[in-house]
């Protein structure tokens, strides 16, 4: 962050060049090799293959001893959750709109809602919002609502 002449604040936007890290810390590494060996004990367990024990205790001793060897592998395990997150929410955030957001919108479209007063805003020089005439005490402070 970046602080102006005239006092304003600047926030210095990074641009992203791809989704792999630059740098993994020793704890994302930690992270990737505990993944790792859940993702062994699950094969062995599920799918009945018993080398897989053997390979993830391995790789919890190897986690354990030096997790820094997991570098390499945490990176590209960070970038592909990172791209995953970034498609996914827009799948998802699509859905919710198509699924939820549009249909509601048609049926009061339909039905002749018009919550926001559009069809009476400027038609005359009457005012559309409101008027409140309300004199604040002290317990509407306390249930706003």
């Amino acid at each position: 962050m970046k602080l102006n002449c005239d006092g304003m604040t600047d926030i210095a936007i990074k641009k992203i060049k791809g989704f792999i890290p630059k740098s993994v810390t020793t704890d994302q590494a930690k992270d990737t090799g505990m993944a790792m060996v859940l993702i062994c004990l699950l094969i062995a367990f599920l799918g009945g293959k018993h080398l897989f024990y053997g390979l993830g205790i391995l790789l919890l001793l190897i986690n354990m001893i030096a997790p820094n060897i997991f570098k390499p592998a945490a990176r590209i395990w960070l970038g592909f959750s990172h791209l995953l997150g970034s498609v996914m929410s827009r799948i998802i955030l699509s859905v919710v709109f198509l699924a939820l957001v549009f249909p509601v919108g048609l049926v009061r479209r339909i039905i002749g809602k018009d919550t926001m007063q559009l069809k009476k805003w400027k038609k005359d020089r009457t005012s559309v919002f409101k008027i409140r005439e309300h004199e604040f005490i002290a317990d509407d402070i306390k249930h706003p609502y």
